[in-house]
């Protein structure tokens, strides 16, 4: 009688991740701010810059801004450093070589003083098959990177661009000097 029942208590853990929904990414909504069309395009050039992206079209009659592809990561750890931004589609064979990003912004006025601002971020990888073709694939966005920019927009129209500073990680702080009192190794009390 118990092993029947465990069988399929096993049967029944098993099923749900077979069916398991893929994946969605969450995109930010269009932010609307209190100022010119002007006002909010030229910030929104400013900021895109500001983030180290080179711009590639600025069509300020269609309400686009958008940059250059801009390779945010090659080499081995490419599939992890996508992960962060896209979702990736694991049906693909072979490695993943790098990555690269296009952000563009959309404008629109609402009324003289108010604009929405949209952004989109397009992200794809470089696919290198088993036989040496390669392929761009294009990959969803998580929504990371649009609100990185739609966040820097907001701060920096909102004057509040004091208390913003880029965080840095370990590789960009500065050497701290050692304590030579200090002792390298573990002292055993024993002694």
């Amino acid at each position: 009688m118990r092993g029947p029942f465990l069988r399929l208590l096993f049967l029944v853990c098993l099923v749900p991740p077979l069916w398991a929904q893929p994946e969605r990414p969450s995109l930010p909504d269009p932010v609307k701010f209190l100022n010119t069309f002007g006002q909010v395009a030229n910030m929104t050039r400013a900021v895109l810059e500001e983030m180290g992206y080179a711009i590639e079209r600025d069509d300020r009659k269609e309400g686009k801004i958008t940059t250059r592809p801009y390779e945010f990561i090659t080499g081995s750890l490419t599939a992890s450093e996508v992960d962060k931004v896209a979702v990736r589609q694991d049906t693909l064979t072979g490695n993943w070589i790098k990555a690269r990003q296009v952000i563009e912004t959309v404008l629109e006025i609402v009324s003289p003083n108010e604009t929405m601002v949209t952004v989109h971020a397009n992200v794809s990888a470089l696919n290198r098959d088993v036989d040496g073709t390669e392929e761009w694939v294009p990959l969803d966005s998580r929504g990371t990177l649009e609100r990185r920019v739609l966040g820097r927009i907001s701060v920096k129209l909102m004057g509040n661009d004091d208390g913003v500073r880029e965080r840095k990680g370990f590789w960009g702080q500065k050497p701290q000097p050692v304590d030579p009192r200090r002792p390298r190794l573990p002292i055993d009390p024993a002694r």
